[in-house]
């Protein structure tokens, strides 16, 4: 069975592996991120950067399997100490939009909380739960994890529009106005700001910074180029407004970043 491996003290090998979901959940999901950690896998300082997504987490402790959902992150958190004390964790990672998609709730109640998943949905933390506990490995749970996702998947018709504004604002990495967007997409900014707060759990002007601040975290890990270069191909041309804006998303500044990048995840 798929924990027994994570009680086995004769496996000392120890990972973090990325799955793919089923086609049809990628609107939803980025990922399902399985991890059998030990003791020094993760810093202590190791945090999660916002990415205005939700995250359904499971744990085992070695004696139960506890189910989680984490609202649109907003806030960095700071999770290695803790991560590191479990046998198994599977973070199914939501993209934003993707939490409304399998719980139907308005998303501004679920903002940065940390609750129960059985007391938002029984249903789905039972059966996500039955799941880890008895997949045979980790192909065989994720196939089921595929099926149960899909089988709890409300009306896609809802969420296609922000999805779509989505999708355009990932393609201009956060450089976007809201008025640009209330023009591009025949909405007024009032409207717009309903929708983002209900489907994805902020204002749309919230969520641009964020999508903003991301496309230069992911700059500065893949580019040799200063963080001054990549801030200003962002449209931060002032490097004060820039770092501020950095700082507040991801809780410390671009240079210490820099210094300290394998402490973050994005």
């Amino acid at each position: 069975m798929l924990l027994d491996r994570s009680n086995n003290q004769n496996i000392t090998t120890k990972y973090n592996l990325y799955v793919t979901p089923h086609e049809i959940l990628r609107p939803y999901i980025s990922a399902y991120n399985i991890l059998f950690p030990d003791k020094n896998m993760l810093s202590e300082k190791y945090t999660l950067i916002p990415d205005a997504s939700g995250t359904f987490s499971f744990v085992y402790d070695g004696k139960s399997i506890k189910g989680e959902l984490w609202g649109a992150s907003i806030h960095p958190n700071m999770i290695g100490s803790e991560a590191n004390n479990y046998y198994f964790l599977l973070l199914i990672e939501l993209k934003p939009c993707g939490l409304f998609q399998f719980t139907g709730i308005d998303q501004k109640e679920l903002s940065d909380l940390r609750i129960d998943l059985g007391e938002v949905d029984k249903s789905l933390n039972t059966s996500l739960c039955n799941i880890i506990e008895q997949s045979i490995d980790v192909n065989d749970l994720v196939d089921k994890l595929n099926t149960t996702l899909l089988s709890h998947m409300s009306n896609v018709y809802r969420t296609n529009t922000i999805i779509n504004m989505v999708g355009k604002i990932n393609e201009s990495n956060g450089i976007l106005h809201v008025k640009e967007l209330s023009l591009l997409e025949h909405y007024s900014e009032r409207h717009l700001n309903r929708l983002f707060s209900q489907y994805i759990g902020m204002n749309v002007k919230l969520f641009l910074k964020i999508m903003r601040i991301n496309s230069v975290i992911k700059e500065l890990q893949k580019s040799q180029n200063s963080f001054t270069f990549i801030a200003q191909q962002a449209g931060f041309y002032d490097q004060s407004h820039f770092i501020k804006d950095f700082k507040a998303i991801c809780g410390v500044s671009p240079m210490s970043y820099l210094k300290n990048m394998s402490d973050f995840s994005n």
